[in-house]
């Protein structure tokens, strides 16, 4: 496995992207398993995705997380959009030498993988949506209140990381009221060789982007004609709001299941029924392929 505390990076254009490739070195991959690649949401980065990329790559299954660009340990860019950044996949895809893998995205990384799936279908062989639709998002005004009062926190000169996720955690709480999204958020402070902490977001290319971020861009009579699966949290707004008859005219093949107990982060609410889910699809996948 290659660790994400010294990653291994795949060139897209002029952004470099860090991936972590699961099962570690000591496991055998089968090769009648369709390797899998897991684009995360804002915010987000590969190491958020560690527990269940094991899960999912226990019975042999190559997958592939990767922090997207302006986040975790990949370049910066100023521009950010679900063009660019199914870009980025295709070159990392090429990179790593993946044919038609399949393509499992949540949040922000849903979308770049269907628009991926909608502007280059030979790339990939499925397609996995987790909680978010091919629409414009909810929510995106406050992903941005969450963006502006990181960039105006303060950090106390020669302060180490714990003492900075404390004090970026006072700093925040009023902005952010929900704990687990504010613990969320603090994974994403990091601390430098000089000792400087800061944030690894580019957290500028959020907020000029915000727009292009929220919407869709749908293309115009596209369609992707091969096995897709939507997986929403029951509680989650993106659920109360999807609408299975766009879904299905952008993706007629595809299934939507709903995980009880379950919000946005549906595959860390509930890992086990998630895997579950992910990998009943995916048996289904490699049997009409092989």
């Amino acid at each position: 496995m290659h660790l994400s505390t010294s990653p291994e990076t795949a060139s897209s254009g002029d952004v470099k992207l860090s991936y972590t490739i699961y099962p570690d070195q000591q496991q055998i991959i089968d090769p009648q398993k369709k390797p899998l690649i897991f684009p995360h949401g804002l915010f987000g980065a590969k190491g958020n995705l560690h527990s269940v990329s094991k899960l999912l790559a226990a019975d042999g299954r190559k997958v592939i997380t990767y922090d997207a660009r302006n986040h975790g340990d990949s370049q910066h860019s100023p521009k950010m959009d679900y063009v660019c950044m199914a870009e980025d996949l295709v070159r990392m895809l090429t990179d790593l030498n993946l044919s038609g893998p399949v393509v499992m995205g949540h949040s922000m990384g849903g979308k770049t993988a269907m628009t991926l799936s909608l502007t280059k279908p030979d790339k990939m062989a499925a397609l996995i949506v987790a909680d978010v639709t091919p629409s414009t998002s909810s929510g995106i005004e406050e992903l941005k209140k969450y963006a502006e009062a990181m960039k105006q926190v303060k950090f106390t000169p020669g302060s180490n990381l714990p003492q900075a996720r404390q004090q970026a955690q006072s700093q925040l709480s009023s902005v952010v009221t929900n704990r687990s999204v504010l613990q969320f958020l603090l994974t994403n402070l990091r601390q430098l060789d000089g000792g400087e902490v800061q944030w690894r977001n580019n957290l500028d290319a959020f907020l000029n982007n915000i727009k292009e971020i929220e919407t869709f861009p749908a293309p115009i009579n596209n369609q992707f004609q091969k096995p897709t699966l939507f997986v929403f949290g029951a509680n989650s707004i993106h659920y109360r709001e999807h609408d299975p008859a766009k879904i299905k005219t952008l993706f007629p093949k595809a299934e939507i299941s709903v995980i009880k107990n379950a919000g946005h982060f549906v595959h860390a609410d509930q890992p086990a029924e998630f895997v579950r889910v992910v990998k009943q699809f995916l048996q289904t996948v490699d049997s009409s392929s092989s």
